[in-house]
């Protein structure tokens, strides 16, 4: 799935953890840029969640939804031609549809990533509220999602599985470029948030002492305390090691290699995207940092959540945020076996 950075940063972390293997990668969107690290990319069509105004647009994701659902029964087809082409020693999907159907024709076991596994395949109380949201992912989690043959899933808060012959929980998958990164503890903070109309938080921020460098709204002249920088990975992962707490959105990605540089999070869920409210519900359950739903916000947000900063730092250095080893070796295991 290339409609976001973090299926293509847990994938380039899995290939980058296990160089002595060959891969090839399918996919659609974003995949394509691997071809520049110099991997084998095949294209196909993929399920996407279009947001705007930091809110799912549901009549953009049917729309596109339904544009590539004709496209997906051919897609199936390419991938079982590749299967049998490539034969490979392990096949594994990172939360997508249509390579666990094709594994899955061809009678041969693939392995789920993605932490959106953890709403069908672990146990724990739901998150109050968001009744129709939860339903909608789960439903389109399990019927959709789920036809792999195991999940291995990466998460910042472990879950216990179902089934534990199927399922387990890892820490997070860290791409290898974050750890290039010694985390210092800057007086700046890091916002980025997906697809999010910017102007509520711009006044909440604004006039404060603390600086904001602000990514997502491309390169533009500072105004006041805040600072807008252009996007490039290099730029922004150093700002994050740097920064003494993040501002973002619920993505899984972000929220884990932000935790594994130490850093608090202040999290604002895109709207009706359960994956993100999920995320932020047990960010907060689990002391790692707060979220906030209200707009306008709260005109204290900032203040009470600065309050709280050291109590969120001391709780971070008590958990492991990196499952790297722990992953790939389950997955050299399953190669073997």
């Amino acid at each position: 799935m290339g409609d976001a950075r973090g299926h293509l940063s847990r994938a380039l972390a899995i290939a980058q953890e296990l160089p002595q293997h060959e891969f090839l990668f399918i996919g659609g969107e974003k995949v394509q840029v691997l071809k520049e690290r110099g991997y084998r990319v095949e294209e196909v069509p993929m399920i996407s969640t279009i947001v705007r105004n930091n809110r799912v647009d549901f009549a953009a994701t049917l729309a596109h939804g339904l544009m590539v659902l004709g496209r997906l029964g051919p897609a199936i087809k390419k991938v079982m031609r590749l299967i049998k082409e490539y034969d490979p020693h392990l096949i594994i999907s990172d939360y997508e549809f249509v390579t666990p159907r094709a594994a899955k024709l061809m009678g041969r076991p693939c392995i789920s990533l993605g932490n959106e596994h953890l709403f069908t395949q672990c146990v724990y109380d739901p998150p109050p509220g968001q009744r129709l949201s939860r339903y909608l992912t789960c439903f389109s989690v399990r019927h959709l999602f789920s036809a792999a043959s195991h999940y291995l899933i990466p998460s910042f808060h472990p879950l216990p599985p179902v089934d534990r012959a199927l399922t387990e929980v890892f820490p997070p998958l860290i791409k290898p470029k974050v750890w290039a990164y010694q985390p210092t503890q800057g007086d700046h903070a890091l916002v980025y948030l997906r697809g999010y109309n910017y102007n509520m938080l711009i006044k909440l921020l604004m006039g404060r002492r603390r600086k904001f460098v602000i990514y997502g709204l491309g390169e533009r002249p500072p105004q006041g305390n805040l600072y807008f920088k252009k996007t490039t990975e290099n730029n922004f992962l150093a700002d994050l090691a740097s920064c003494l707490y993040v501002i973002t959105h619920g993505g899984h990605s972000l929220i884990s290699e932000a935790l594994y540089l130490g850093k608090p999070i202040l999290c604002h869920p895109v709207h009706f995207l359960y994956e993100q409210f999920f995320n932020a519900y047990f960010l907060t359950k689990s002391g790692f940092g707060q979220y906030f739903w209200d707009n306008p916000c709260p005109e204290n947000l900032i203040d009470s959540f600065e309050a709280c900063l050291g109590q969120y730092q001391t709780r971070i250095k008590q958990y492991n945020f990196l499952g790297n080893k722990q992953i790939t070796a389950k997955i050299e295991e399953l190669i073997r076996s």
